[in-house]
C-alpha cells in the first residue's frame, strides 16, 4: 500500500466543522481554508505523477475530490455573504491519473464535487467523457478500447426499519470494455456509448451489489475512472485466408469480401447458404436487406454485438477464435457465447492474419522494449458451417457421429445426452473446457522437493512516510507518501555458511542497489547449480548399506530388475544420500531457483520493487497473480545467468505478525541472528530477538535520520492502527537505543531493519526445519501453505486421486458445492441465571443461559471421514430405481462405495416449525424481490438438488421425503486423508510451544483450502514493458479476450486476459464432499442432541456460523448439560477446579463441541445480520464485536456493544469511516 491517508480524516473533519458552523464572523477565514485546500490539491496532483500503483492513485484522487467539494461549498458561502452572484460551479472535475507508452494508454478520473444522485453525476460525467474522448482520439487516429471504474462510499446498515449505518467503506465497480471508432465521435453517438456502457451497466451492478449479503448501501459518489487504450484494435474487415489446416476440414465458409463488412456477409452466408461458389459475395443476399444493421459501424467490433442482437431478436450468435498450439495445430476456442439459442442461430469464426504459437506467448510473460514496428491486428469473420467437423480432431480420433456442445466444446454420443448436459453447462461455462486424459490421477511426484533448497534470501524494506510541503503557503498536505529509504537482505546458504551474508543499504537509490545485488548473487551462485560437486567415496558402512538396499530413497519404491540401481549424492556437498532408481536420480535435481521471502510481500513490499525488477534487470518476469495489483508471487528469470529469483510472501505460510512469530521462539532458536551478530553480547542479542517498534509516521524526511535522540513515545502513534505503543514497548526502544550506543535515528532505523530481516530468517528457518523433520518436504520450494500441505499430504498418504474426465461429472460436482451456513436467527437475548452477579440475576424470572458453542476443527473432522477416491461412474436407470429411501438409509457412512445424487425432495409442512431455525439442504437461490442468488436455508422443497448421500440420509431421518432420483454418481471411497489429518493433530497435541501448535493446525486447515481450488478463478496477467511488436501492450490489448490493465509507470503495464479455455485438473469432488459432510456434524448436534435435551419453548438458536452455534437455553444450569454428556464436548479450555465441576477432557479432539468462552458467562447478545454481532461477558469491560468487512482495530477502538444495541432498538445512526 503506497499511501496511508492517515491525516486526511482530520483535515476533512476540520474543514467540515468550519463549513457546518460557518457564520458572518467566519468570512475572514475563508481565504485561509481555500489556501490549505489548494496546497493539498497541488501536491496531490504532483504526487499522482509519481510511480505509484493505480489503486493508490485512485485513492488519492478520491481524497482530492472530497477536498474539491469543500472548496466549492466554502467559496460559495463566502460569496453569498459578500453579496456576490454565486453562479453555477462545476460539480464534476477531470484529473489525469496515469499514462503509459506516450499516452497511448491513459487513465483519467472524473471526480464528484457535489452531486448527490447518480443520475445527475452520470449526466455531468457524460459531458466530460465526450470532451476527453474527442481530445484523445485525434492524437493517434486509431480506435479506442475503453472502460470505466465507478468508485463510491457505501455504508453498512443494520437490519432495522431506520436502516442506520455502522461503518463506511469505498468500493469500486469495473465495466466491460467497449470500442470507440471514428464514426462514433459525434456527440449523440458518444452519449449513447456512455449510457450503454457506463450508466446502464453500473446501475445494474450497483443494484446487484446492494442485494448481496454484503449489507452495504450507497452513501456517497466519489468518482468515475476512465481507462482509454488507443490501439490498432482488433476489428473484422476485409478478406483473410483461412489457415490451411482449417481449410482442409471443409467446415468453414469464408466469403471473399472486398469491403469492411465481413461480419454481415458471414451472417448472410449462414442464413442463406449457397450450394455453389460459396466464397463469392454474389451467391448471397445483401446483408443489410435481411438484417437490421442500424447504427452498427463497420468494421464490426465485438462490443457492438449486443446492440446488433437486440435489433435482431430472432437471431443468436456464438463467436469462436483460434489458438495456435504448435506450428500446424490450431484449436478452436469460444470468444463470445450467447445465453440463449434463438430460431436462427449462427456460429461464426473470427480469424486473424497471423497467429503466434501459444507456448511462445507464455514464455514471453514479460514483453521488453524492442524496435519491432507497430502492426495492426486484422480480424475477419467466417461462418462455421459444421462445428463438429471443425473441432473433431481436437476432441477425438474416432469417426462416429458427434453431438457437440457449442459452449464448452465437448462431444456426446446422442442428442439426449447433449440436451441434458446443456442444462448445466449454460449456467457456468463461458470458455472451452478441457478435461484430463482417461486414467489421469493426482499423486505425489515432485520428489525434488524432498531436498533442502540450497539458497534462500530473506528481505525487508523501510519507507519514509513523507509529508509534502507547499512552497507557496507552507501548508502541510494531509496525506502520506511511502518512499523506500532502506532495504536489507540475508542470503542463507544451507550447505556452506561462509556463503551466507547480510547486507543493508539506506539511501534514495537503495532499490537500484538491491537489483544490482541480485545480479551479482545470480552470477556468483549459478556455478553451484551448473557445476555439481563429485560424490565423496563411500565408507564401508555406506557401501554395505548400498549393496543391501532394495528400495529407492527418492520415490520410496522397490528397485526391481531390470531397473538400474545407482548411488545418489548431494550436488552441493558431494555427500552420499542413498540408493536410487537411475530415472529418479536423473530427475532429483534442485531447481535453479532462489526464493526471496518478504513478510507481507503481497500486500505491501511488492509494489516497491516489481517495476525495478521487471525493467532494470534483463530477463522475463512471470506472475502468480491474485489480481492485477496484488501478486501471490512473481519470478524473475535472469537473462545472464542460469538462475531465477522467486519473490514469495512468508505471510502466506505463517499468517501472523512478525512480532507474534518471534515471540514463539526461544533465545536458542535465533541461530541466524546470533551467528550473524556474533560480536554482540547476549544482552544485546536478546533485545534484538524481540521485534522492535519504529516511528513510521514520524520518519517523514531524510533529515530525521540525523536526529540524535529517540523520539518521544507520542511520536510512535500509528494513525493507521489508531493506537499508541505501550509503555513496555517504548521502554524496550529506549533500552535498544542505550545498549547499542545509538548515535542517531539512521542507526536506529538500520538496527530495526536488520533485526526484522534476521528475525524473519530465523522464524522461517524454524518453520522450514519443523516442516522438513515432520513432513519431509521443504516449504522454500512452494508459494503458499495450501500448496505446501497438499503436496505433503500426497507424499504422506501415497494416495492416487482419480481425475474426472467426464465434463458432466465435473459440472455435477460443481452444482453440489455450497459453502458454510451463516444465519442470524434471533436478534437479541439477555441471560438470567445463578452464575451472574447478584444485580444481573432475577430469580423471579425464568433462568436463561446464552451459550456460544464451537465445533473443534470441523473441517479437520470432515477430512477424516470417508471421501471419494476413484472409480467414478454414472448409475444406470435400473440402479437409480433401486435407490429407495430404505436403500439409502441402510448405506453405511463408511461404505466401500459412496454416492453423490441429484434428487427431488419434499419438505413436509409439519416439519416447518421444528426446522425453522436451520432448515436442511441449503441452496443458492434468488430471494423474493432480488436479482442475485444467495446461499439460503429455506423450508422449500428441492428440485434437482445435488447432495452427498450422507446428507441425504440425514434429511430422510429428519422426515424429508425423497420423491425422485434424477442422476447419481457412485465411487470408491475410503478414509484416505485421515492419516494425514491425524498426523498433524498428533503433532499439535505433542507441541510444546504456540509456534508448533499453530503450524500443525495451519497444515490441516490449509489442506482443506487446496481441495476447494477452482481453476475457473485462475487469472492470466502479463507484464509488458513495450508497446509494439510481438507480446507488446498493443498485441495483448488488441486480443478479443483482453479484460483490463493497470499502469505501473510510463513503460510498465499489467494486463489481464480472460481465459478462453481451462483444464479441470483438480479433484474438486474432495472439497465438495468435505463441505457437505461437515454440515452433517452441525445438523446432528442441533437436531439429534440439543433438540432432544429441550422442549421447543426452552431452546432458541440465536446464531449460526459454519462451525458455531449460539443458543439461548431456558434451564437451571446449562453446564449440567455438558457434565452429563461429557463425551460430546472438548472441555480442555475450562480452568482447573472450575466452578461448574466440569472435568477437563477431549482436548482438541476433532468434531467435539466446546464452549467457545471456556466457562466465561455471556450476559447479553445482539446480532444485526450474518457476521455482524456483539456480546458482553460477566466481569469484563471488553465487549466482543464482529463486523465483516471492517478492519479489526476500527471495530475494537470505535464500536461498542451499546452501538449494536442502539442500531437494533433506537434507530440511532452509527457511522465509522474506513479508508
Amino acid at each position: 500500500m503506497a499511501y496511508i491517508l492517515d491525516n486526511v480524516n482530520t483535515t476533512l473533519e476540520m474543514i467540515a466543522h468550519f463549513y457546518k458552523n460557518y457564520n458572518l464572523g467566519s468570512a475572514s477565514k475563508v481565504p485561509k481554508f481555500i489556501n490549505i485546500i489548494d496546497a493539498n490539491l497541488r501536491q496531490i496532483q504532483s504526487s499522482l505523477a509519481e510511480p505509484l500503483t493505480v489503486g493508490d492513485k485512485r485513492h488519492l484522487a478520491a481524497v482530492a475530490g472530497k477536498m474539491e467539494r469543500y472548496k466549492v461549498l466554502i467559496n460559495q458561502l463566502g460569496k453569498s455573504i459578500a453579496g456576490s452572484s454565486l453562479g453555477r460551479r462545476p460539480l464534476v472535475e477531470w484529473r489525469d491519473l496515469a499514462t503509459a507508452f506516450k499516452s497511448r494508454v491513459s487513465t483519467g478520473i472524473i471526480i464528484n464535487l457535489g452531486h448527490k444522485t447518480l443520475g445527475s453525476f452520470f449526466n455531468d460525467s457524460c459531458k466530460l467523457f465526450i470532451t476527453k474522448i474527442r481530445d484523445i482520439y485525434p492524437k493517434y487516429n486509431s480506435p479506442l478500447k475503453t472502460n470505466f471504474e465507478f468508485c463510491a462510499e457505501f455504508v453498512k446498515p443494520s437490519l432495522n426499519k431506520n436502516d442506520e449505518a455502522l461503518a463506511c467503506r469505498e468500493f469500486s465497480f469495473l465495466t466491460k470494455n467497449f470500442t470507440i471508432l471514428s464514426s462514433d465521435l459525434s456527440e449523440a453517438n458518444l452519449k449513447q456509448l456512455f449510457n450503454n456502457n457506463a450508466v446502464d451497466y453500473l446501475m445494474e451492478r450497483l443494484m446487484q451489489f446492494e442485494e448481496q449479503d454484503s449489507g452495504w448501501g450507497l452513501s456517497k459518489i466519489i468518482s468515475l475512472t476512465l481507462n482509454v487504450n488507443s490501439v490498432t484494435l482488433m476489428h473484422a474487415s476485409s478478406f483473410i485466408e483461412l489457415p490451411k489446416e482449417i481449410q482442409v476440414k471443409k467446415a468453414v465458409i469464408n466469403v471473399k469480401n472486398n469491403d469492411e463488412a465481413c461480419f454481415g456477409w458471414a451472417l448472410s452466408s449462414a442464413l442463406f447458404p449457397a450450394t455453389l461458389n460459396t466464397n463469392r459475395i454474389s451467391s448471397y443476399p445483401y446483408y443489410a436487406q435481411i438484417l437490421n444493421f442500424d447504427g452498427i459501424s463497420f468494421p464490426m467490433s465485438l462490443d457492438q454485438l449486443q446492440k446488433f442482437l437486440k435489433q435482431n431478436p430472432n437471431l443468436s450468435i456464438n463467436i469462436y477464435g483460434l489458438t495456435r498450439k504448435t506450428q500446424s495445430d490450431y484449436v478452436t476456442v469460444p470468444i463470445y457465447l450467447n445465453t440463449e439459442k434463438k430460431a436462427n442461430h449462427v456460429n461464426l469464426l473470427m480469424i486473424q492474419q497471423n497467429y503466434e504459437i501459444e507456448k511462445d506467448i507464455e514464455n514471453n510473460a514479460t514483453a521488453h522494449n524492442s524496435e519491432e514496428p507497430d502492426e495492426a491486428v486484422r480480424f475477419h469473420f467466417c461462418w462455421i458451417k459444421d462445428l463438429s467437423r471443425l473441432v473433431r480432431s481436437q476432441l477425438t480420433k474416432g469417426h462416429g457421429k458427434l453431438y457437440i456442445c457449442d459452449r464448452c466444446l465437448h462431444y456426446f454420443s446422442s442428442p439426449d445426452k447433449l440436451n441434458a448436459h446443456e442444462l448445466d453447462c449454460k449456467l457456468v461455462n463461458k470458455c472451452k473446457i478441457n478435461m484430463p486424459e482417461p486414467g489421469s490421477h493426482v499423486y505425489f511426484k515432485n520428489h525434488e522437493f524432498k531436498q533442502t533448497a540450497p539458497f534462500i534470501i530473506y528481505c525487508d524494506l523501510e519507507c519514509l512516510v513523507q509529508d509534502f510541503q507547499d512552497d507557496e503557503t507552507q501548508n502541510t498536505v494531509k496525506y502520506k507518501q511511502h518512499n523506500v529509504c532502506s532495504i536489507a537482505y540475508y542470503l542463507h546458504c544451507t550447505f556452506d555458511n561462509s556463503l551466507s551474508r547480510f547486507r543493508l543499504q539506506r539511501g534514495e537509490q537503495c532499490i537500484n542497489w538491491f537489483t544490482s545485488e541480485l545480479e551479482e548473487i545470480s552470477n556468483n551462485l549459478q556455478q553451484y547449480f551448473i557445476n555439481p560437486v563429485q560424490m565423496e567415496p563411500l565408507n564401508d558402512l555406506q557401501m554395505l548399506g548400498y549393496n543391501a538396499s532394495t528400495y529407492c530413497h527418492i520415490c520410496e519404491g522397490p528397485i526391481l530388475p531390470p531397473q538400474v540401481k545407482v548411488r545418489d549424492h548431494c550436488h552441493f556437498t558431494g555427500r552420499f544420500r542413498g540408493s536410487a532408481h537411475q530415472a529418479c536420480n536423473l530427475r532429483y535435481k534442485a531447481p535453479h531457483m532462489i526464493p526471496i521471502f518478504f513478510h507481507n510481500f503481497s500486500g505491501y513490499d511488492s509494489h516497491f520493487i516489481i517495476k525495478d525488477i521487471a525493467q532494470a534487470i534483463p530477463g522475463r518476469v512471470t506472475l502468480l497473480p491474485k489480481n492485477k495489483e496484488r501478486y501471490i508471487s512473481f519470478t524473475k528469470k535472469m537473462e545472464n545467468a542460469d538462475v531465477e529469483f522467486r519473490f514469495v510472501d512468508s505471510y502466506r505460510f505463517m499468517s501472523e505478525s512478525l512480532d507474534n512469530l518471534a515471540s514463539y521462539l526461544k533465545f536458542d532458536d535465533f541461530k541466524i541472528l546470533r551467528s550473524t551478530l556474533s560480536h554482540l553480547n547476549d544482552e544485546q542479542l536478546k533485545l534484538l530477538t524481540k521485534k522492535g517498534v519504529y516511528p513510521y509516521e514520524y520518519m517523514d524526511s531524510w533529515e530525521k535520520f540525523n536526529e540524535t535522540n529517540l523520539p518521544e513515545k507520542i511520536q510512535f502513534y500509528s494513525k493507521l492502527r489508531q493506537s499508541h505503543i505501550s509503555d513496555q514497548e517504548y521502554s524496550h526502544a529506549r533500552n535498544v537505543w542505550r545498549k547499542f550506543d545509538t548515535q542517531n535515528l539512521g542507526q536506529y532505523s538500520d538496527l530495526y531493519l536488520m533485526s526484522d530481516v534476521l528475525i524473519l530468517a530465523d522464524v522461517f528457518t524454524n518453520f522450514r526445519e519443523k516442516c522438513i523433520t515432520t513432513h519431509k518436504l521443504d516449504p522454500a520450494f512452494f508459494f503458499t501453505a495450501p500448496g505446501y500441505t497438499w503436496q505433503c499430504m500426497l507424499n504422506y498418504t501415497k494416495v492416487k486421486l482419480e481425475l474426472l474426465t467426464d465434463v458432466d461429472m465435473m459440472l455435477f460436482v460443481e452444482k453440489g458445492i455450497r459453502g458454510g451456513i451463516t444465519q442470524c436467527c434471533t436478534k437479541y437475548s439477555k441471560a438470567n441465571n445463578k452464575y451472574l452477579n447478584g444485580k444481573n440475576y432475577d430469580p423471579t424470572k425464568p433462568p436463561t443461559h446464552i451459550m456460544y458453542m464451537d465445533m473443534v476443527n470441523l473441517y479437520g473432522w470432515a477430512q477424516s471421514q470417508c471421501l471419494p477416491l476413484n472409480n467414478f461412474k454414472w448409475l444406470s436407470e435400473a440402479k437409480l430405481k433401486s435407490l429407495t429411501p430404505e436403500a439409502i438409509l441402510n448405506t453405511p457412512d463408511d461404505a466401500v462405495e459412496g454416492l453423490i445424487l441429484e434428487v427431488d425432495l419434499l419438505y413436509p409442512r409439519q416439519l416447518h416449525d421444528q426446522h425453522k431455525s436451520i432448515p436442511f439442504c441449503v441452496e443458492h437461490d434468488t430471494p423474493p424481490g432480488a436479482k442475485n442468488k444467495k446461499l439460503l436455508a429455506t423450508l422449500h422443497s428441492k428440485t434437482r438438488y445435488v447432495i452427498h448421500y450422507r446428507n441425504l440420509k440425514q434429511c430422510l431421518q429428519a422426515g424429508l421425503i425423497l420423491e425422485r432420483v434424477h442422476r447419481a454418481i457412485n465411487f470408491k471411497q475410503s478414509c484416505w486423508l485421515k492419516p494425514y489429518i491425524d498426523l498433524n493433530a498428533r503433532l499439535r497435541a505433542q507441541a510444546t510451544n504456540a509456534f508448533e501448535k499453530n503450524l500443525y493446525k495451519l497444515l490441516n486447515n490449509a489442506n482443506f483450502g487446496k481441495t476447494m481450488e477452482n481453476v475457473r478463478n485462475h487469472r492470466i496477467i502479463k507484464l509488458v514493458t513495450r508497446w509494439s511488436g510481438r507480446y507488446g501492450a498493443n498485441y495483448y490489448i488488441s486480443q478479443p479476450n483482453f479484460h483490463s490493465r493497470e499502469i505501473f509507470d510510463d513503460e510498465l503495464l499489467a494486463i489481464e486476459l480472460s481465459k478462453t479455455e481451462i483444464l479441470f485438473n483438480k479433484p474438486l469432488y474432495v472439497g465438495m464432499a468435505i463441505l457437505e459432510i461437515s454440515k452433517t456434524r452441525m445438523y446432528d448436534f442441533h437436531y439429534n442432541f440439543m433438540q432432544h435435551q429441550f422442549s421447543d419453548d426452552r431452546l432458541k438458536l440465536l446464531y449460526m456460523d459454519t462451525d458455531s452455534l449460539v443458543y439461548e437455553m431456558v434451564c437451571d444450569d446449562a453446564y449440567e448439560l455438558i457434565r452429563a454428556n461429557i463425551s460430546r464436548f472438548d472441555t480442555s479450555d475450562y480452568p482447573e477446579n472450575n466452578i461448574y465441576n466440569i472435568p477437563r477432557c477431549n482436548g482438541k479432539v476433532l468434531g467435539m463441541m466446546k464452549d467457545e468462552l471456556g466457562g466465561r458467562i455471556i450476559t447479553d447478545w445482539v446480532a444485526l445480520a450474518s457476521k455482524m454481532y456483539s456480546y458482553k461477558t460477566m466481569d469484563s469491560d471488553n465487549d466482543v464485536m464482529k463486523l465483516k468487512g471492517i478492519r479489526d482495530y476500527i471495530v475494537k477502538n470505535r464500536l461498542t456493544f451499546d452501538d449494536y444495541l442502539e442500531c437494533l432498538r433506537s434507530g440511532i445512526t452509527k457511522s465509522v469511516a474506513q479508508s
